[in-house]
């Protein structure tokens, strides 16, 4: 049985090695095949499979916080390489998270244990987004239609993280004649996105954050997907695919303000005592902000240890407030440090607009406060 320790450790090692070449790491618009080698070898797509079968996945009161503390790692040496690897484990919770369902239940027991053997040599991402959909999965206006054995979808996405890295990436659609959205996978990996094959890219990945993530926006015209064997299972599984989501999120937005903290300490070393009435103000605001963002990722993992029916609102709330107040917080730290902190030769500006880019993720903050006043 894999030990969730030893995986820390070496996810350690990997992203130390990451953190020597931070400054041409930031430069790059393009992921590196051969990172994720290095997290697979790891042990990091065990995540994606239960511990009766080897793997590291004890729903998500047992998970959660070893999920979060590992892509928290990874960021340490690559926010946006961190950020691709989190979507291997959001995105297999989605079968994980539900063993068993009342319609179709052989059939989603054989697809679920199908997506689980995938799971330990294949990475998995999402590419579910939709241009006017707020964010919101469900409101999809992707359209499928059967073929055989599988579904042809067309419609358009966007926010395609770790595009052409994934193996296979999960998408919404409404099967033709029906008006609610179902879960598919579909496998583009290696086709070609010139629209031969039904995928075509329409926007290519530009964000001043997250920069290398190739979270590209695609058309896909009847391209081949399959269908989640069970219906209910989007709705089902949304609870515990917030709480592992947004947990990931966390964790890879704290890791970049360790990274931040480590930056300015290093700079501030031995010159404190010299430091004016403002440095020293904007400096003890940004470690309470801090902080508090530790407050509010450790409660919201106690919340989904104890299992609390609310636990996945909690999620929502911590990704939120993890997000703005680290923006802030690494905001005050160009302050302090000075306006040389802003050159292309330090990290700390595009860690900066790394955190900006997580707040704007799955829930977008519009969605993430429709959820929150909804409770």
């Amino acid at each position: 049985m894999v030990k969730s320790a030893q995986v820390i450790g070496d996810l350690e090692s990997i992203a130390a090695g990451f953190a020597e070449d931070v400054i041409s790491r930031q430069k790059r618009r393009q992921l590196d095949p051969d990172d994720f080698e290095q997290l697979k070898g790891a042990g990091f797509l065990l995540t994606g499979v239960p511990a009766d079968q080897g793997g590291l996945w004890n729903g998500p009161a047992g998970s959660a916080r070893l999920y979060a503390e590992m892509v928290r790692t990874i960021a340490h040496g690559d926010p946006s390489v961190a950020l691709v690897a989190s979507m291997h484990p959001a995105v297999t919770g989605f079968f994980l998270g539900v063993e068993s369902v009342d319609d179709e239940a052989e059939a989603w027991s054989a697809q679920r244990q199908w997506v689980i053997e995938s799971a330990q040599d294949h990475w998995w991402g999402t590419v579910t987004s939709e241009p006017g959909s707020g964010g919101d999965i469900m409101k999809t206006r992707s359209m499928a239609v059967p073929e055989k054995d599988h579904f042809l979808i067309t419609g358009d996405k966007h926010f395609g993280s770790g595009s052409g890295q994934a193996d296979f990436m999960i998408t919404t659609a409404k099967v033709e004649g029906s008006d609610l959205p179902e879960l598919f996978f579909l496998q583009n990996k290696g086709e070609p996105w010139d629209g031969s094959t039904g995928c075509r890219m329409t926007v290519e990945w530009d964000g001043i954050g997250m920069s290398s993530t190739q979270s590209h926006a695609f058309r896909f015209e009847n391209f081949p997907a399959t269908k989640a064997a069970s219906r209910e299972v989007l709705t089902r599984v949304a609870p515990i695919g917030s709480q592992i989501s947004n947990m990931l999120f966390a964790g890879v937005v704290l890791g970049v303000a360790d990274n931040a903290m480590v930056f300015a300490r290093g700079k501030l070393d031995g010159k404190e005592d010299g430091m004016r009435a403002f440095e020293k103000t904007e400096w003890v605001r940004c470690q309470n902000e801090l902080w508090l963002a530790e407050q509010a990722y450790e409660g919201a993992l106690r919340a989904i240890e104890a299992e609390d029916k609310k636990a996945h609102i909690t999620a929502v709330r911590c990704k939120i407030v993890c997000a703005e107040l680290i923006e802030t917080a690494l905001s005050r730290i160009g302050k302090v440090v000075g306006g040389a902190s802003f050159s292309k030769a330090m990290p700390l500006a595009q860690w900066t607009q790394d955190v900006k880019a997580l707040g704007y993720l799955r829930p977008p903050l519009p969605l993430a406060y429709d959820q929150l006043l909804g409770e």
